[in-house]
């Protein structure tokens, strides 16, 4: 089964995750008084948006409630299927966390998942459809019939063919079997061609499932590699030539990023991809006409494998054996030895609340930022040549790498930091996709879109908050995607403060398709002049932080006990700044909007007051009285 992450809907889009849920809630307080099995509602729920989106192809009016059963039905029997898996895997970690298997024995996840199975069925026939049951019923047993295909195929080479044929049991069968509740229920001559393309819309997400194995740098909840480990054939092997099983995992590695021809094999691997969502975009088309659901879903698939694949090859860069530390480099980490004075200076807003840290958080906490303002430092010196900049942020990543890697790197501060970093298990990969983030500053790159700034955002700002949870042992990739949704807000409000900043230093990341749809030009805004369509422009991009704002601040009652008043305390601060630049007529071209001393105290109480409700009602947290040294 797939443990692929899924990617941030569009803002359209988040509205039906929430209908979703709140119509799955309903049905689980039915199910849970008549005693039947009752999950929790954490994962990504695709299955019941597939459903929707068949509905959506083909009515206006809300879905009917016998849809929420089937689609429930649906979700039922992938989450007992997932159970089911990990007993036949041995698996010991799913979805960041410890499986029933290994938490509680096979015994129980067999049970579990015997439970969770037999309620989806009366689910299945609380829809009232005959024909439902009867599709359900088949991709149930398609489904498992595609796990048996596979156990038999282990260590065996497949063609395409072959291993489309166990993908699709495995992972489409009830992606098809959601797809077509719409149809059963509304127009039953099209099921059949529902159902196909939602199987083949599985085998899709399957297929990314299986790059994302071999992509050592990507977090998607299992181990790199371990599907080859366990003998399973998938489909990259092929495009990289890989004929046998056996062969030693840094062997396969290095075929994974060695050229083919004129390309990486990973980059063959992802046009191979992009080619098969091509075919089923074609396909969703022809079949649901203008779907947005199914087609940001297809293309959010896409996006996870083409930044999997960017970050694996940031991470294979090698450096030098010892390179070099310039002394420009050395002078520069020595301004920042003493972590704190270095926040203080920067950062008001964010060592206001690093302040709530206990002593020892509060430095590892402030040496994270201090490496990422140095960062950020190498990149914005008017006094270094455009080439000299690009040179030294090589060579910090490069003495980064050897610092993470236990080795000395010259630079005492920075030895420190990564020697944390690796030894909390902290991906590398952050401090890479930083320094890329950077170079996408120094090359002065514009935004079509906010899809576009997101990964600019993403590589600026999401990884210091996801480094930051793992850090203190956040591993739970729900609440890893909230820290990411964070940063992302974060970031767009130093965006929008310093939109007259950025222009001065020849940089614009307002996204080009709202300037155009707000009648506003890059030339204008160097005037200093606010055009007629600037605040409708600014309230657009606020409303974005807004929801993400949202998003961030669901994850905070799962954080440590230590990171949730400081995080909370800082998330306020940062959207306070959205009101502060209301406050100045959205005049952030020639103004820079901040926070006082005694309005952040007020959104400070304002964010303890926040935290209580969400932890009792969240995790059911006794939320003591919150100081700058812990609680009491």
């Amino acid at each position: 089964m797939t443990n692929t992450a899924l990617v941030n809907l569009p803002r359209d889009h988040q509205s039906d995750m929430r209908l979703i849920r709140v119509q799955l809630h309903e049905l689980i307080s039915w199910a849970s008084s008549e005693g039947m099995a009752t999950p929790g509602l954490d994962g990504q729920l695709i299955r019941p948006l597939v459903a929707l989106a068949g509905w959506r192809s083909l009515s206006n009016t809300p879905p009917p409630r016998e849809l929420w059963f089937g689609a429930m039905a649906v979700q039922l029997a992938h989450e007992a299927s997932l159970l089911h898996d990990d007993v036949v895997d041995g698996a010991a970690r799913r979805r960041g966390a410890p499986t029933l298997t290994a938490s509680r024995g096979v015994a129980a996840a067999l049970v579990q998942g015997d439970h969770l199975l037999t309620t989806a069925y009366r689910y299945a026939a609380r829809t009232g459809s005959a024909a439902f049951m009867e599709i359900f019923a088949y991709s149930v047993e398609r489904t498992v019939a595609g796990e048996l295909a596979q156990a038999r195929a282990t260590g065996r080479m497949l063609d395409f063919e072959e291993y489309a044929s166990i993908a699709r049991g495995k992972s489409g069968e009830l992606l098809g079997c959601a797809l077509a509740i719409g149809p059963l229920l509304r127009d039953p001559a099209r099921t059949a061609e529902y159902h196909e393309l939602g199987c083949r819309v599985g085998l899709v997400y399957q297929m990314l499932d299986d790059l994302l194995d071999l992509t050592a740098e990507t977090d998607c909840g299992k181990p790199a590699l371990a599907d080859y480990v366990q003998g399973h054939w998938t489909w990259p092997l092929a495009e990289l030539g890989v004929d046998t099983f056996g062969i030693k995992t840094s062997v396969l590695l290095d075929a994974f990023h060695g050229n083919i021809g004129s390309e990486s094999g990973i980059r063959r691997c992802l046009q191979r991809y992009d080619c098969e969502v091509d075919k089923v975009t074609t396909a969703a088309e022809a079949e649901l006409g203008d779907n947005p659901i199914i087609g940001s879903l297809l293309e959010g698939w896409r996006a996870r494998a083409t930044e999997a694949v960017d970050r694996e090859e940031i991470c294979a860069r090698r450096p030098d054996p010892r390179p070099p530390s310039s002394e420009t480099l050395i002078m520069r980490v020595a301004r920042a030895s003493d972590e704190i004075a270095y926040l203080a200076h920067h950062s008001r807003s964010f060592r206001f609340a690093t302040r709530f840290f206990p002593s020892p958080d509060e430095a590892r906490v402030a040496r994270v930022y201090a490496y990422c303002r140095i960062t950020d430092d190498l990149v914005d010196d008017a006094d270094t040549d455009f080439v000299s900049r690009g040179r030294m942020l090589d060579e910090w990543i490069a003495l980064s790498r050897r610092a993470y890697d236990g080795a000395k790197s010259g630079i005492p501060f920075l030895d420190e930091v990564m020697w944390e970093m690796a030894d909390a298990r902290v991906p590398f990969t952050y401090a890479a996709e930083l320094t890329d983030g950077m170079r996408m500053d120094l090359r002065g790159e514009r935004y079509a879109s906010l899809a576009e700034l997101r990964r600019y955002t993403y590589r600026v700002a999401s990884v210091v908050g996801l480094w930051i949870s793992e850090l203190f042992d956040v591993r739970d990739p729900a609440v890893l995607r909230r820290a990411e949704c964070m940063g992302h807000a974060m970031q767009l409000t130093n965006i929008l403060r310093d939109v007259g900043a950025d222009l001065a230093l020849g940089r614009c990341y307002l996204p080009a398709d709202l300037m155009r749809k707000h009648d506003v030009t890059e030339a204008q805004l160097r005037t200093g002049l606010k055009p007629s369509g600037y605040p409708a422009l600014m309230e657009e991009m606020m409303c974005a932080a807004e929801d993400s704002y949202r998003l961030g601040f669901e994850g905070i009652p799962r954080l440590p006990f230590a990171l949730r008043f400081p995080v909370s305390v800082a998330a306020h601060v940062y959207r306070g700044i959205l009101d502060e630049i209301r406050d100045l007529d959205y005049d952030n071209l020639t103004r820079r909007a901040t926070t006082s001393g005694s309005r952040k105290a007020l959104l400070a109480a304002r964010a303890l007051v926040d935290l209580r409700p969400r932890l009792r009602r969240d995790r059911g947290v006794n939320v003591g009285v919150l100081t700058s040294r812990g609680s009491v």
